[in-house]
């Protein structure tokens, strides 16, 4: 890694810190240059404002989480193996680090139309995919007679409230909440 990739994601660690804690408006750029130990026209050298951080934040989560979910969808596993895949990686993914989904569910207003229109689009292809995985469990006859979009929207507000609840230093790990998603998702809660 070049020196410059390494103060970036000194700077992304920061500021994503400073994001999920604050709150992006209560979090200035001096701010952000101060706990780096920097000046803050420093940082303008990396970036040229708040809000690019801010997006450039959550646009390579959302990269990141979809390289891996589309890797998923197109290998060989059956649409239940391809599920539990998504629904188990998801999970772990932004329930193992909160800080990274509280900018993904807070902070994404904050930002100009532009950036939105491109995270939207991103927001639009992570629907399609679980959707499609669905679509195919119910051709197969294995799902119930709920519409899909309802099913995914479920799956996402269950994931994304855990911003308000769940501790990743309390006694359940992420992959154990990963597990219980899964299941609760698939199998309900009956014996």
């Amino acid at each position: 890694m070049t020196k410059k990739a390494d103060k970036i994601k000194e700077i992304h660690g920061v500021a994503t810190r400073l994001f999920a804690r604050k709150g992006y408006h209560n979090t200035s750029m001096r701010e952000i240059a101060r706990d780096l130990g920097m000046n803050q026209s420093s940082l303008y050298h990396y970036f040229a404002g708040k809000e690019e951080i801010l997006y450039t934040l959550i646009n390579d989560a959302m990269d990141d989480a979809l390289g891996t979910l589309e890797e998923i969808c197109k290998s060989d596993l059956s649409p239940h193996g391809k599920l539990n895949q998504v629904l188990s990686f998801y999970t772990n993914y932004y329930a193992g680090d909160q800080d990274r989904l509280r900018l993904l569910v807070n902070e994404q207003g904050n930002l100009g139309k532009e950036y939105r229109q491109v995270l939207i689009r991103k927001e639009r292809r992570y629907v399609r995919l679980i959707q499609s995985i669905l679509k195919d469990l119910a051709d197969e006859g294995r799902m119930k007679t709920i519409p899909p979009s309802v099913a995914t929207f479920a799956f996402f507000g269950m994931v994304h409230y855990t911003i308000k609840w769940y501790d990743k230093n309390g006694p359940v790990k992420s992959g154990e909440l990963a597990d219980y998603f899964l299941e609760i998702f698939t199998e309900g809660i009956f014996i």
